[in-house]
């Protein structure tokens, strides 16, 4: 029996991405959708062949799970009352914009006892899995990553109201600095400075080493992917392009591990404390640029 997860969110990654991955099962069946514009949410109900919630808790009433595709400040109010619910949550990234509000929302998860998966989808893409497993047979010294992409600039249909092009740091930022976290280990921030559309980071890890970070979102013409190389002491490790990976089989994966973590299935996938220890990177790179991001 596939896990029945509501959908929240009905805007463009709702529409591209989380609505037809969960949609496609076979571990998960789309049970309905809800959004703050009833309008986009009879669009993408009708879209995608599944009921349309008149509200938040009309939605939790009809599913198992819930995936959440809104921007950090609205996943941070409505998730706590999920997990509170007793649904299991498939979260984005960030968790929030703050890092109080991520600790609210793993506080409740806590305390409700429910799974959660962290959308941190490149994790799941075997371009990164064997980039990890070549690292961690070496000893990293310098990682450098970069996310540079034109998802904030005008005419994409990424540009939402809070992905605006200083935003990278959140939008981005989280994939970059787990990745330079899962390869080098825990890490420090210990520089950022933004410049036009870009802003850089260098974090310093418990293990010794040091990581360059670039992120942006509003570089005309760039489409990423994330890249990444460290440079270790049996060599130099580069990890291939996680962006040419299919995107069916990849969905159909990530959404096979949520059920089965459900389930009881032990996951090593990030979860809403993953999140959290990313939320505290974020803010300490946001301190380090010395104006506030939002």
């Amino acid at each position: 029996m596939s896990l029945r997860v509501g959908l929240v969110g009905a805007g463009p990654w709702a529409r591209m991405a989380t609505g037809p991955m969960l949609a496609a099962g076979p571990a998960t069946t789309l049970a309905g959708v809800w959004a703050r514009r009833p309008e986009a949410a009879a669009e993408l109900g009708a879209g995608l062949g599944v009921p349309v919630a008149s509200s938040f808790e009309a939605l939790l009433s009809t599913c198992d799970a819930v995936a959440f595709a809104v921007p950090p400040d609205v996943q941070a109010r409505l998730a706590p009352v999920a997990a509170a619910a007793g649904r299991h949550l498939m979260l984005e990234k960030p968790l929030a914009f703050t890092v109080e509000e991520a600790e609210r929302i793993a506080a409740a998860v806590d305390e409700a006892g429910v799974v959660t998966q962290l959308m941190l989808t490149n994790r799941w893409t075997d371009a990164v899995r064997t980039f990890l497993a070549d690292v961690s047979g070496a000893v990293p010294r310098v990682l450098t990553a970069e996310f540079v992409g034109s998802q904030a600039s005008a005419g994409s249909p990424f540009a939402t109201p809070w992905r605006r092009p200083e935003m990278a740091l959140f939008d981005v930022g989280p994939h970059a600095l787990d990745l330079v976290e899962a390869a080098g280990g825990p890490a420090t921030v210990v520089h950022a400075r933004r410049t036009g559309a870009a802003t850089a980071l260098t974090l310093e890890h418990e293990s010794g080493a040091v990581s360059h970070v670039t992120l942006s979102i509003a570089t005309p013409g760039a489409r990423g992917p994330l890249r990444c190389e460290a440079v270790t002491d049996a060599g130099r490790v580069v990890l291939a392009d996680p962006g040419a990976e299919d995107r069916g089989s990849l969905g159909s994966r990530i959404t096979t591990d949520f059920a089965e973590a459900v389930a009881g299935t032990a996951s090593d996938a990030p979860d809403v404390h993953r999140g959290v220890r990313l939320q505290r990177l974020l803010t300490a790179a946001e301190r380090e640029l010395g104006e506030p991001t939002r």
